[in-house]
């Protein structure tokens, strides 16, 4: 789951004053065209992180970020993408004052937690993660989040558990999941069990280089052994 960015302060209050001035139609209808703007910009930055172009994605993120730097969920997108992008200090630095707020989102915990995973700090991205799942105990990536901290940490019988939670609620791809849980089992030694999943992962996901590897790593361990 490195952000350095100013609100047009001058621009803003303006807009409030004229606001006053006006009507209430004008009002409604200069909001109106704020959040017409911003799902376009929205369009346009999926349609760039669909077609490959992710420093175009960033930055259209970031311009529906710099029009409104309070709204959580523009903030987070913006964040997933730094992040994505190689970027996760910035990414932590857009994230912090929505996690670290008294009444934060599952989401934005969530998605800090995994930002301090990239930076390495295996103890705050546990907190947070414990944090999104305090808030909302149903949230299958929170759980997978915990589970790499965890696993990070050594502490490879709770990040079990919190993979086997994460895959019990998992909705879409489970193929990572699969593949970390698998690993997880793996350090444990109970690398029979490793496999089976990693199996059925391939099956899934014939493709994935990581689940070849990863299948064929953990096959050769426990034929030696």
């Amino acid at each position: 789951m490195t952000q350095k960015f100013k609100t047009a302060l001058i621009l803003s209050t303006t807009m409030l004053t004229l606001s006053a001035c006006g009507t209430m139609g004008t009002t409604t209808a200069s909001s109106s065209d704020k959040s017409r703007i911003n799902a376009a910009l929205d369009r346009a930055a999926a349609s760039a992180s669909m077609s490959g172009e992710t420093s175009q994605s960033v930055k259209l993120l970031e311009r529906v970020y710099q029009r409104d730097p309070a709204n959580e969920q523009a903030a987070i997108k913006y964040a997933v993408a730094l992040r994505d992008g190689g970027q996760p200090e910035k990414s932590a630095l857009v994230l912090q004052s929505f996690a670290k707020a008294p009444n934060t989102s599952a989401d934005a915990s969530r998605e800090y937690a995994a930002t301090q995973l990239e930076l390495g700090d295996y103890n705050l991205g546990e907190r947070y993660a414990r944090q999104a799942i305090a808030a909302d105990s149903n949230d299958a990536q929170a759980w997978h989040v915990l589970g790499i901290a965890l696993d990070a940490k050594a502490e490879h019988e709770q990040a079990e558990v919190a993979f086997r939670k994460a895959l019990d609620m998992w909705k879409g791809d489970p193929v990572p999941i699969m593949n970390n849980l698998a690993l997880n089992l793996a350090s444990q030694n109970h690398n029979e069990e490793a496999i089976e999943i990693l199996k059925k992962a391939k099956v899934l996901a014939p493709n994935r280089i990581e689940v070849e590897r990863n299948l064929r790593i953990i096959s050769t361990l426990n034929e030696g052994a």
